[in-house]
């Protein structure tokens, strides 16, 4: 298992499915397939090749969850030469998008992970017209939705996209849709069974930059349906690491920052898509803020979902609803709790996750008094400190958490108003285009 090998990427238009290879010298090849029902089937010489560039791209992202079982130093392409630019733009997205990972096999990436130069040319991208239309990622949770109504308000076309769509995701579709989401895009993913069997006898498994993954897939769609933007909903606070190893700064969100988002757009327009524009509406909020714009929007309360048990690969663990005991639930339960009423977000949760002792770990690793920040999808360790203190001026003053926790804080107490005025500021860097930025500002004031 010393070199893994990228073995090839094909489209089947007719069943329209794109079939990426992979393969370790002497060991098992592996087989993934990416669905896109509804795609065009009949794409002229310019589109197909628009989509034979954006799909090299994805071979060379999707192919880390079969890389990262055994991390061989040596890597081999077999379809195509590799060029210094997708060369370096891999390194990176393999030594950041497996820092997690890194940390969870306790392994030091370090002078491991190598792209091989073999072409001294520069690829061309396409610079086909792509259709002017966007699409907004769903996953579920209160971020998408919020971008969903502010590009409602400002009567901007766009269609919903998902990707394996569990239950949540559908829920939230149905809603944003008003009961017809016959619109929405719906891509399927398989990864190759063989994987889950290495997994099971030993190979290594951890976390992976999905987001990353499933910009590739969307990249490709733009082709294949007709979009020209994708609409992320990626906070700033994204960009917060948890904790160093091997040498870099490891952010479980690595592939949700504006380093990967800047990273990315550019790549894809410079290797694939000309006119290609990816960018997060929401990156210029902290979590916080996207908290205080989503507690208007009560007909999904009962809808969406963050806790990662709905979306576990192994159906046997999945679990819809919120455990209440993730640091996701935690954190959303926490940043919620400013703007939901009191009776109406345990009635959400099901249980008062501020009043429970079990969850005094959980709670005091998101304010940064133990451990290092979570390795989930969670607001920053200061918000997380503003936020359990302004609680103490509410009426969850009284709960157990709040309490403690508050008055082991030696930080200015912000009034909960204050707070939420303050989270409405801009106060990260984007990459949001001027038009779109007006949408944003517009529903922030309504």
């Amino acid at each position: 298992m010393d070199t893994f090998i990228f073995k090839s990427a094909d489209y089947n238009s007719e069943a329209q499915i794109i079939t990426l290879g992979y393969a370790y010298n002497g060991g098992p090849s592996f087989s993934e397939i990416v669905h896109f029902p509804g795609a065009k089937k009949n794409l002229n010489n310019a589109e197909t090749g628009a989509l034979h560039a954006a799909m090299r791209g994805l071979h060379l992202a999707a192919g880390i969850s079969y890389y990262k079982a055994y991390c061989p130093k040596n890597i081999q392409i077999e379809d195509y030469d590799l060029t210094k630019e997708e060369a370096d733009f891999f390194f990176k997205f393999y030594r950041h998008g497996l820092g997690e990972f890194s940390i969870e096999n306790n392994r030091d990436l370090r002078g491991i992970i190598r792209f091989p130069v073999q072409s001294n040319h520069h690829l061309k991208p396409s610079n086909i017209q792509l259709v002017n239309k966007c699409v907004v990622p769903v996953g579920g949770g209160k971020d998408s939705i919020v971008s969903i109504e502010a590009l409602r308000q400002a009567g901007q076309s766009f269609r919903m996209i998902a990707i394996n769509a569990g239950k949540p995701i559908l829920d939230v579709m149905e809603i944003a849709s008003c009961g017809k989401p016959q619109d929405a895009i719906h891509i399927k993913r398989q990864l190759d069974p063989k994987l889950f069997e290495l997994n099971d006898a030993g190979a290594m498994n951890g976390h992976v930059p999905i987001t990353g993954i499933l910009s590739f897939i969307m990249a490709c769609g733009a082709v294949l349906y007709g979009y020209d933007s994708v609409v992320m909903s990626n906070e700033g606070s994204a960009n917060e690491g948890n904790m160093q190893f091997g040498g870099i700064e490891v952010n479980h969100q690595y592939s949700k920052s504006l380093d990967f988002e800047l990273d990315f757009e550019n790549f894809i327009q410079k290797t694939a898509l000309e006119n290609f524009k990816y960018f997060s509406l929401l990156r210029p909020l902290n979590e916080t803020g996207i908290a205080a714009l989503f507690s208007k929007q009560k007909k999904y309360f009962d809808a969406f979902k963050s806790c990662n048990r709905n979306f576990h690969l192994d159906k046997g663990l999945q679990k819809f609803g919120w455990c209440c005991s993730c640091p996701k639930c935690q954190f959303v339960f926490l940043v919620l709790s400013l703007f939901i009423k009191r009776e109406k977000l345990i009635l959400i949760f099901g249980k008062n996750l501020l009043n429970d002792e079990t969850q005094e770990d959980g709670f005091r690793e998101l304010c940064g008094l133990k451990g290092h920040k979570p390795f989930e999808c969670v607001g920053e360790v200061e918000e997380c400190q503003q936020i359990i203190t302004s609680l103490s001026l509410t009426d969850w003053a009284d709960d157990m958490l709040v309490q403690k926790l508050s008055s082991e804080l030696n930080i200015e107490v912000i009034k909960p108003k204050t707070l939420n005025e303050r989270a409405l500021l801009f106060k990260y860097e984007h990459n949001i285009p001027k038009e779109f930025l007006e949408y944003l500002n517009a529903f922030i004031r309504s």
